[in-house]
């Protein structure tokens, strides 16, 4: 069994952020925020909806 170590390494890179509302507030579609994170050439990294707690890395 693998234990956890730790990080082995971190880098500092510059990604843009958006953040948006998304929803109509109803019980199937509540309004809750979504975090993109996007490269300096416009392509879409990742983004973390409120509504599930998870993030989707593309």
């Amino acid at each position: 069994m693998t234990r956890p170590r730790g990080t082995d390494k971190a880098k500092v890179i510059q990604v843009i952020k958006t953040t948006s509302i998304l929803g109509e507030g109803t019980e199937k579609d509540p309004v809750r925020y979504i975090y993109q994170y996007w490269d300096l050439k416009g392509n879409l990294l990742a983004k973390h909806d409120t509504l599930t707690e998870t993030i989707v890395e593309n």
